[in-house]
């Protein structure tokens, strides 16, 4: 009975701990993109208040100025009144309390974005972590050849992204991370511009993937492609064809939208 329980404890184990390695790397994707996305949404407000302080500092040094001279000329027609100067101090330290608001606000966007960079860092830390984690004799790992082709493209790393992804989909063909390695082939293609490759790597993902999470976005992806490439007819009918067989998806709704563009009721 323990020869028969031993292997079985030891297989689910390992099941366990390949269902744990594969939610890491889901989990590490969805946090690199999500932690980019709020890079550039606080890199663009930070610029935004650098340009509000900058004209702000503009605005106070032409003020200043020009409160000098009336205060100046205050001073003359109202033989140096006190009230006077005093009022212009107060507005004066109200605007230089904003400036210092401002200035605050700045420093802790800073520090956000710092924040935000750090766990970049981590996160890349820990996709390298479990691409050196070394297998057993024989052992397959998929996902370390996916999650690095991955890591190429979100860098904007297209050409090793191609690479990678073609070499996952030649030597993992039904790995449960296929359609997203199809689909990103074909969005680093789209990238550099190769759209005729963008469109063959849309193909493979609706071909040998029709029911996989990537393939309504793959029917709208390569439904724009060939209106860019001014391939309307085939535009169309790929449009048509995602709305027939998701017609509940979110793409679907976008191809609502591209169609009317195309002026197609």
């Amino acid at each position: 009975m323990k020869r028969i329980l031993f292997p079985l404890i030891l297989l689910l184990a390992g099941s366990f701990v390949f269902g744990q390695r594969r939610e890491d790397i889901i989990r590490l994707q969805s946090d690199v993109l999500q932690l980019q996305n709020q890079i550039r949404v606080l890199q663009q407000t930070m610029d935004e208040k650098d340009g509000m302080i900058l004209s702000l500092l503009e605005q106070l040094n032409d003020q200043s100025a020009e409160g000098r001279l009336v205060l100046q000329d205050l001073q003359r027609a109202l033989g140096g009144s006190r009230s006077q100067s005093e009022d212009l101090g107060r507005l004066m330290e109200s605007v230089r309390e904003e400036l210092r608001t401002m200035s605050a606000k700045l420093d802790e966007t800073n520090n956000r974005v710092a924040s935000l960079h750090r766990r970049m860092e981590e996160n890349q830390l820990q996709i390298q972590t479990l691409r050196s984690v070394p297998g057993g004799p024989g052992e397959v790992e998929p996902d370390r050849v996916y999650i690095a082709s991955f890591n190429d493209y979100l860098m904007g790393n297209y050409a090793l992204a191609v690479d990678g992804f073609q070499d996952f989909l030649a030597n993992y063909p039904d790995s449960e991370f296929a359609d997203n390695a199809a689909y990103y082939l074909g969005d680093s293609y789209l990238q550099q511009g190769r759209h005729e490759l963008a469109v063959q790597a849309f193909d493979q993902v609706i071909n040998l993937y029709p029911r996989g999470g990537k393939t309504p976005v793959a029917y709208y992806k390569k439904a724009t492609v060939l209106a860019e490439m001014q391939r309307m007819d085939e535009a169309i009918e790929t449009l048509r064809r995602l709305k027939r067989l998701f017609p509940q998806s979110l793409e679907a709704g976008l191809a609502d939208e591209e169609l009317r563009r195309l002026g197609v009721q």
